[in-house]
């Protein structure tokens, strides 16, 4: 099934703060996410849940720069996966610069 994915307001405020990215940088991350979790996130849900019988899951993201590599920590909410849609809710970011 393919899911529709939908953004938390909060999510790409965050996501837009991100210091060293280029906007084309969040729009290829977006698209990244967006592809993969449209086709894949009953996986997700089924192997990284927040807990048992949770409707959360975790979905970890790494996008690499020439200078820095950029992880991602998000929370998906899948509470309306049997409708086809799953909605990015929290995301943390650490990054480490490239030598």
């Amino acid at each position: 099934m393919a899911f529709h994915v939908e953004f938390d307001e909060s999510v790409q405020e965050y996501l837009a703060r991100v210091e060293g990215l280029m906007d084309a940088d969040r729009a290829e991350i977006a698209r990244q996410i967006t592809d993969e979790l449209a086709r894949d996130a009953d996986r997700f849900l089924r192997l990284f849940p927040l807990s048992p019988e949770s409707l959360c899951f975790r979905y970890d993201y790494a996008f690499l720069t020439k200078q820095t590599l950029f992880s991602f920590d998000f929370v998906v909410d899948a509470v309306h996966q049997e409708m086809g849609v799953v909605r990015v809710a929290y995301v943390e970011c650490s990054s480490e610069p490239i030598p």
